[in-house]
């Protein structure tokens, strides 16, 4: 795999750097200003978050995968009782972020390097506001933490009013996320399948926003600040994703995915996919 960090072509942000894995845009950290958030699915994730957990009360929140941890870096800038812990399996981006953008110097983020699924299986009873799952294989969220195993130790992590967040790469007809927010739907009372409209219409691939808590879910998850956004994306909720995910039973760990991703991915190299 090979690593590249670009800056910002913008001369007004001359802290912006993009990360590149293989040369696909993989993130984005701004070193001067760690609330500016790049990518459409983390602001559409932010914009959740934000009204969700007010900015004065503590929060407990672990991201599986992350890389540079742009989330990470938002959330300890935006909430300075927020103790974050990222865990991300790959050490090579962990040292890269320490060598070249700044990793150490933020307060209040651990991070580990290590297997997201050990890690969420670890966690005690109830510890956690907010656990956000960031990983990929390639292009692919790792099977380990796209099961209803997996979702089912998300709901034993959270306390009551938490917030679950998954981001996906998906291809049409969106299997992956079907199943996913079907597990989800099968643990949590609100779900919520965020995408841009190209992706929901199957007229391209692309990321995949599920969402899912004990409580409802605010309407920046569901409603018209979507549409505002740079990036307008939609949302299925209630009765639309239930439309949705019919006939799209959750995956499991201990049968192999067949979803159209996972039939993909030997086509990149990737016949098997190591533990989130």
């Amino acid at each position: 795999m090979t690593v590249e960090i670009r800056p910002d072509r913008d001369s007004a942000h001359p802290g912006g750097r993009l990360l590149l894995m293989d040369g696909v845009e993989a993130s984005h950290v701004d070193l001067d200003d760690p609330t500016r958030i790049v990518f459409e699915y983390l602001r559409h994730l932010t914009g959740v978050i934000d009204p969700m957990f007010p900015v004065r009360d503590p929060l407990d929140a672990l991201q599986v995968g992350g890389g540079p941890c742009a989330l990470a870096r938002w959330l300890v800038a935006t909430r300075k009782r927020a103790r974050v812990t990222v865990v991300e399996r790959d050490a090579g981006i962990v040292q890269i972020s320490r060598d070249h953008l700044m990793l150490d110097d933020v307060p209040r983020l651990d991070v580990r390097v290590g297997d997201g699924r050990e890690a969420v299986d670890g966690t005690p009873d109830g510890s956690l506001d907010l656990l956000v799952v960031d990983a990929f294989v390639g292009l692919v969220a790792p099977h380990r933490l796209s099961t209803a195993e997996f979702v089912a130790e998300a709901r034993r992590v959270l306390r009551p009013g938490g917030l679950y967040a998954m981001n996906l790469i998906d291809v049409e007809p969106l299997e992956l996320a079907r199943a996913m927010a079907a597990a989800m739907a099968a643990e949590f009372p609100d779900v919520a399948l965020l995408a841009e409209p190209a992706v929901l219409e199957h007229r391209t691939s692309g990321n995949v926003l599920l969402l899912a808590s004990d409580r409802p879910l605010p309407p920046e998850a569901t409603g018209r600040a979507l549409a505002r956004d740079a990036a307008p994306w939609q949302a299925r909720t209630g009765r639309a994703l239930s439309r949705m995910i019919e006939g799209h039973p959750p995956l499991h760990d201990d049968v192999p995915p067949t979803h159209q991703l996972a039939r993909l991915a030997p086509l990149w190299g990737r016949v098997k996919q190591p533990p989130g």
